[in-house]
């Protein structure tokens, strides 16, 4: 046992005379992902030149990084990071550093040949000097290295997350890189610009408010992926450093806050929870009052704390209100639960990546894009679902306006909408006729049996007559017991072999009440247009004075003819 000791003293007595190195990197060879480990690291309490860093480094003060890429959090120290490159070729080889973030403020880079600086650059987002003209929403680092091993010192400084993800890369690689990034933002930005003027359109065309709210959901998503990719700096903002420091938090507040105004409507969260709907829209205006606070007192370090608590917060607080919209009976709340965790998940992951709590890489750095990505395609869905149902719900409304909730046949409104356009047609007008019919003494059969019994006549009387019908027949429920039957392109003969048949069949018709047989017949009016009457309203009229001669001869009859006084009667 004392020998096991005295060995693990000498081990910590020799790594700590002794401390570890961070791995070389060699030019000849790959290195697709972060070099984190190829790094060593200080964290910098009072401000060091490159000279005095190098220093620090000989003296064993830098400490290797052992994570793939660095990550110090929100408001860090500036950090030093110390890199060796060994070109093990005959011939110099230009290679780039490539910092995939672009939210730093300030990153120098020192190249340094036998402790001497030989080549420095400094890029960041502080000043327009230091902007980029390849246009890369990203650091990129350009040396030729001689053969031989070259010293590489970066200092960064940020109140902002402060992730290095660095890379070594060649020209062909970074190619590749650049292009991935083009094409994944190009179909990202692409197809919410898509949804965003589609949704407008809607909007301006149907007048909801959701939609409105959607598209200012997407725009400040837009936004919001502009600031922190760099391509808002790239792109919208190219002459405004100040701008480029304050837009992320802003605008995750502005994102944030649009997100909660349309889930407010969306969920008709006044009609369902009114307290929380009014603790809700608060909130859209205390947070954005207290960024502005924070942009006042220059305090970004306050202003970054806001943004991210306030992401954590809307992602959340949309799971909640897809639960408790969903236990209202909100059909619409099932896609909008679904897509709110899929945006409190990415977003989740993004901002404990950024906060150190879980690696950083492509994945993790890029979860809050696929996420909320996913999240405004279901929320598409969502609201082209909750539309389609509103327009069922139209729909059935206004056909059960044009329908008798008895026989299911057409009421006397219906009627009037589908025989009138007809009506206009010449050749109708001239060859069209109208029967009235009534089931004879009704009254007598709902007081005898009941109305029940009477219901159960009028449902199997309007089965039938509309099992008899043509296609184009319109047949409708005039009142009570009379029914109206339009038959267009038919002359005076046709219809009254309608109307016997009818006459026949309903005679026939067997019903059954209390153990009694009980039969029916009707009478029927019919009017054939003609040049004397070749209106609508005049043929009804005609048509139901028809009707009651008809009953007044004695019932089971058909009177047809152009007027009341010139009428045929059909036993």
């Amino acid at each position: 046992m004392k020998w096991i000791l005295t060995l693990a003293v000498s081990l910590l007595f020799w790594l700590s005379c002794n401390p570890v190195q961070a791995e070389v990197l060699y030019v000849s060879e790959k290195h697709p992902d972060p070099i984190g480990y190829s790094l060593s690291h200080f964290v910098e309490q009072d401000r060091l030149n490159a000279s005095q860093a190098y220093e620090l480094f000989k003296n064993g003060q830098f400490t290797p990084v052992n994570q793939s890429t660095s990550n110090y959090g929100i408001n860090a120290s500036p950090v030093w990071l110390s890199l060796i490159i060994d070109n093990d070729t005959l011939a110099p080889v230009t290679r780039i550093l490539h910092v995939d973030n672009f939210w730093l403020d300030e990153i120098s880079a020192f190249w340094l040949e036998e402790g001497k600086i030989v080549h420095f650059e400094h890029q960041g987002d502080l000043s327009l000097f230091y902007q980029q003209p390849s246009m890369q929403p990203s650091f990129n680092f350009n040396y030729l290295y001689p053969p031989g091993k070259t010293h590489v010192l970066i200092r960064v400084q940020t109140p902002d997350p402060m992730v290095i993800p660095v890379y070594l890369f060649d020209q062909t690689e970074m190619a590749q890189k650049s292009a991935f990034n083009h094409y994944s933002y190009g179909f990202l930005y692409g197809a919410i610009t898509a949804l965003l003027i589609y949704n407008f359109i809607l909007f301006l065309g149907l007048r909801i408010k959701s939609y409105l709210f959607y598209c200012l959901y997407l725009f400040n998503f837009l936004l919001v992926n502009f600031a922190y990719s760099g391509h808002g700096s790239s792109w919208l903002w190219p002459n405004s450093p100040l701008w480029q420091q304050w837009s992320i938090p802003l605008l995750m507040v502005t994102f944030c806050t649009s997100g909660i105004l349309f889930a407010c409507h969306f969920l008709r969260l006044k009609y369902q929870l009114p307290t929380l709907n009014r603790i809700l829209k608060s909130l859209c205006v205390i947070f954005p009052a207290l960024m502005l606070m924070a942009v006042l007192l220059q305090d970004r370090v306050l202003g970054l704390i806001l943004a991210f608590d306030l992401m954590l917060l809307f992602s959340g607080l949309m799971i909640v209100l897809g639960i408790l919209s969903l236990n209202f009976g909100n059909i619409s709340a099932r896609f909008f639960l679904i897509a709110s965790i899929s945006s409190m998940v990415g977003v989740a992951i993004t901002c404990l990546a950024v906060w150190n709590y879980i690696p950083f890489n492509q994945f993790t750095y890029r979860a809050a894009e696929v996420g909320v990505f996913i999240d405004v395609l279901l929320l598409a869905l969502a609201l082209t679902e909750r539309f389609r149902r509103v327009e069922n719900e139209k729909t059935i409304a206004e056909k059960m306006a044009n329908m008798d909730p008895l026989t299911r046949l057409n009421n006397r409104r219906a009627f009037y909408q589908l025989v009138e356009p007809m009506f206009t047609e010449e050749q109708i007008q001239k060859s069209a006729s109208i029967l009235m019919i009534d089931i004879d003494r009704f009254k007598g059969i709902n007081d005898t049996y009941g109305h029940n019994f009477g219901d159960e006549v009028l449902v199997k009387v309007a089965a039938l007559i509309r099992d008899t019908l043509r296609k184009d027949d319109v047949l409708a429920r005039w009142g009570g017991e009379e029914f109206i039957i339009f038959l267009p392109h038919t002359q005076e003969q046709e219809a009254n072999i309608l109307a016997a048949r009818l006459c026949e069949n309903i005679g026939k018709l067997q019903f059954t009440q209390m153990q009694h047989k009980v039969t029916v017949t009707a009478s029927i009016g019919i009017v054939t247009s003609c040049s004397a009457i070749n209106q609508l309203p005049t043929l009804i009229e005609v048509a139901d004075k028809h009707l009651y001669q008809a009953k007044r001869s004695g019932r089971n009859q058909i009177c047809g003819g152009l007027s009341p006084d010139t009428n045929r009667v059909v036993g």
